[in-house]
């Protein structure tokens, strides 16, 4: 449900380590607006034989029943443009410049509501990517996914 592409086997869930880098870098740069707005960051990640898939949702935990904005980008692994695509420390890195980006967009505009899930092609310091902005709940997403594969 996860995948941008028809995946035939589960991802493989991101690395606590990884989704914790993300989350510090986040909450160091956004902690205030977080605050202001009683936000806060949830990220998931999978990663595929060919994609590498990454969720952040922006969340009230106080209002869980509020849908969250959610920006969510998908790497072809195998992408031969994707240069750095062999050292998934590098790409991770301009993935997380990649949603400082639209966070940046996001908290600058207060009226902002440029969501769009439809997958949309990007690049950024020479890494090619597709992302989307929706109001999915991606952890209700991974329950949902996990329910019906039991």
């Amino acid at each position: 449900m996860l995948s941008r592409k028809n995946q035939e086997k589960p991802g493989i869930l991101l690395p606590e380590n990884w989704r914790n880098k993300i989350e510090t870098v986040l909450y160091k740069v956004y902690q205030d607006q977080c605050d202001a707005r009683n936000l806060a960051f949830q990220v998931h990640g999978l990663t595929y034989p060919d994609e590498f898939y990454l969720a952040v949702g922006l969340y009230n935990p106080k209002r869980l029943e509020e849908a969250p904005t959610t920006y969510i980008v998908s790497l072809d692994i195998d992408d031969p443009k994707n240069k750095e695509a062999k050292d998934p420390e590098k790409y991770l890195d301009t993935l997380i410049d990649s949603m400082g980006v639209f966070f940046d967009s996001y908290f600058g505009n207060p009226d902002w509501n440029d969501y769009n899930s439809r997958w949309t092609e990007a690049s950024y310091k020479d890494l090619s990517f597709h992302y989307k902005v929706s109001r999915e709940n991606v952890a209700l997403t991974i329950q949902a996914e996990a329910l019906l594969n039991q």
